[in-house]
């Protein structure tokens, strides 16, 4: 690159690359022992935004690219239609648990058995439920299947209001399911609030959780805008971290363990610009193939989502809440009085459910949400008219894509290709998910003169669902996948989150996820890095 390196002659332990949901949660971990020495690099700044502590404030900052990855693109996506999607994700202290739509659902036990059918041996549900408790300060109290003293702090959806209620009632009445106080148990099937990850009215992210508390400790150096280029070797080692921080080129090296925590976009891309990775993709841009190993950058997953939309004229809506310069102070002061009961204090989603779509199946294959907004033309502005959506996630998606670098540079994006909706039965579960939706619209109050606006009558047939599908699908950020945990040949790192072939270099984050869990992935992330630490503490 023409540059010179700074050498930082102080060695560490561990450096992790990453300070967010998972990276931060293994650097507190590492450093509880007073004679390990970590390094945490992460490429965005201090979680120091004001809204990023409130938890709607998300919606302001989502395309803040002073606190997110905005410069990420997938291909043409063949499934939808050849549309391009950005990609934005977390880029600061706690990552995207300090920007995402606060949802915690763990998902079913299934998702993580079949982990462990896959390869992964002690990451069943019962392997991986302590770590779920570890990190959980839930609103109901230490219990079977809750922690009441974790970092993260868990409150239910606080924003009960008629309209969620008749949506819950709706859904339970239309579609015969019971109604679920807590998803976070084996039984997820039901309908309900969701709970949030937030506590007292705040955000509660690893940067609040994990980092904050323990920025004191003598032996755990935080960098902020410290952009992680490239990991070396020695032979089969991994050795060392070069990073670049305001313009200059620093050089780092790791005692013990090099730990990739960057994300399952940037992960696979700094493995492969290191050269780990397909050898023939590495030798396309002349990196030194230090170990060819093929799954890295594959198996790439998402969940594709779609939804009804509604306009209604029930007052209990962004629209009419915070959609005027009034009702934005009025629910400003209120908020900030202390009032928990607030529009303020919700996630991306304020109810839902889980739901099975055909018979036959182990677990809910579809995750229906309840979004009390209706969004202007920017997505996350509002409508001047009030509305909502009945959106939803395939849960266990089958269609997979793939990250590859299209350079050497470092920063220049990497080729990210979902293959979205490639697979017949992942249209066909959101075409059965989207009669099921309406079976709910078309149960909700007459009084509240609910009218659909889309797809309505595109929307009689399977045909033109499938039309309306493709046009109109979005994906959510829930990347995950592209370095697999397993067995097989396309696995990146064994069950202990090794990089396969290599010594000294580990991932932890949602790469390693071999399948989604089903819904909002980030509890599954937290306790990703939960169990990865004791794994790396191991040995």
């Amino acid at each position: 690159m023409g540059q010179s390196y700074a050498i930082d002659y102080r060695n560490y332990d561990y450096i992790i690359v990453g300070a967010g949901s998972a990276g931060a949660i293994v650097a507190a971990r590492l450093s509880e022992d007073p004679d390990t020495e970590v390094l945490l690099l992460e490429a965005g700044r201090e979680d120091n935004s004001y809204w990023s502590k409130i938890p709607l404030g998300f919606a302001k900052i989502i395309f803040d690219e002073q606190y997110m990855w905005l410069n990420h693109k997938s291909e043409p996506e063949p499934g939808l239609n050849n549309k391009q999607y950005s990609l934005p994700h977390g880029k600061m202290i706690g990552g995207s648990s300090a920007v995402n739509g606060l949802v915690v659902v763990r998902g079913a036990p299934s998702d993580y058995d079949n982990w462990q059918k896959m390869g992964a041996e002690g990451w069943s549900y019962e392997d991986v439920l302590p770590y779920f408790k570890k990190f959980e300060r839930d609103h109901r109290g230490e219990g079977k299947y809750h922690g009441g003293a974790g970092p993260i702090g868990v409150d239910l959806a606080q924003w009960k209001n008629p309209l969620a209620d008749d949506f819950i009632d709706a859904v339970a009445n239309s579609l015969g399911v019971p109604r679920n106080n807590d998803f976070n148990t084996p039984n997820i099937e039901g309908t309900g609030y969701w709970d949030l990850s937030a506590w007292d009215g705040r955000r509660s992210a690893t940067s609040t959780g994990y980092i904050q508390p323990n920025r004191g400790r003598p032996n755990l150096t935080i960098l902020s805008r410290a952009f992680v280029t490239k990991v070396e070797f020695d032979g089969k080692a991994a050795t060392d971290v070069v990073y670049k921080r305001y313009g200059q080129l620093h050089h780092v090296r790791a005692n013990r363990e090099i730990i990739l925590s960057a994300g399952a976009l940037q992960t696979p891309q700094l493995l492969q610009l290191s050269g780990i990775g397909p050898a023939d993709l590495l030798k396309e841009f002349d990196i030194d193939v230090i170990h060819d190993l093929k799954g890295v950058g594959q198996n790439l997953i998402n969940h594709p989502q779609i939804a009804r939309n509604y306009t209604t004229t029930n007052e209990y809506t962004f629209n009419e809440k915070v959609g005027s310069i009034f009702a934005k102070m009025k629910t400003g002061i209120n908020y900030y009085l202390g009032a928990q009961n607030s529009p303020l204090n919700i996630g991306a989603s304020l109810a839902g459910a889980y739901l099975y779509t055909r018979e036959g199946i182990e677990s809910p294959d579809l995750q229906l949400h309840f979004l009390p907004f209706m969004a202007g033309d920017k997505v996350w502005n509002l409508a001047d008219f009030s509305g909502f959506h009945i959106g939803m996630y395939q849960c266990q998606p089958s269609s997979r894509g793939r990250v590859r670098i299209t350079s050497p540079d470092p920063e220049v994006s990497p080729s990210c290709l979902f293959n979205f909706l490639r697979e017949e039965e992942d249209i066909q579960t959101l075409v059965r998910g989207m009669k099921m939706a309406k079976k709910v619209g078309d149960a909700m109050p007459a009084e509240y003169n609910i009218k659909e606006i889309s797809p309505a009558e595109q929307g009689d047939t399977d045909e033109g669902l499938v039309e309306y599908i493709r046009n109109n699908a979005y994906i959510a950020h829930h990347f995950a996948g592209t370095a697999k945990m397993g067995s097989d040949d396309m696995a990146v790192v064994d069950p202990q989150l090794r990089v396969r072939g290599v010594d000294n270099l580990r991932v932890i984050d949602a790469s390693v996820m071999p399948t989604l869990s089903s819904g909002n992935i980030n509890a599954a992330v937290l306790m990703i890095g939960e169990k990865g630490a004791d794994h790396v503490k191991a040995g």
